[in-house]
Formats: structure tokens, sequence, C-alpha cells
């Protein structure tokens, strides 16, 4: 069993692409420090510049409905 060419060029170039292929590979999976969540439709993100819901009258055959506020 031979050990890793550490002396030929090629094993350095490999490595090195494949250190930056995982680098890509594992980014978006790590969770980030200070902004704003991977999903921006998270509810931990959802009371952030969103404009209130408009809610809407309940009504039955034409006729309101009063509901709890």
């Amino acid at each position: 069993m031979s050990a890793f060419p550490i002396n030929d060029w090629q094993f350095w170039i490999a490595t090195v692409v494949v250190i930056v292929a995982l680098t890509f590979v594992i980014r978006p999976l790590l969770p980030r420090r200070g902004k704003s969540p991977a999903c921006p439709n998270c509810p931990s993100n959802s009371a952030q510049g969103q404009p209130e819901p408009k809610r809407t009258e309940l009504t039955m055959e034409g006729t309101k409905i009063r509901t709890r506020s």
C-alpha cells in the first residue's frame, strides 16, 4: 500500500479543488450569524417588514357575524 503522493503537484491541485467544492456544498447548510435566515418566509422573519394582513368581515348568508377580536 503506497502513501499519499505529497510530492506530486497534481495531488495538491486535486486537493484544493476538492476543498473548494466541499466549501460550496456545505456552506449553504450552515447557519448564518446576524443575517436573515436562508428562507425569507420562515416564521422567525415573518414580523420584519411585512404589513399586517387585512382582516375581512365574516358573513353567513349575507348577514355579519360577531367575532371575537
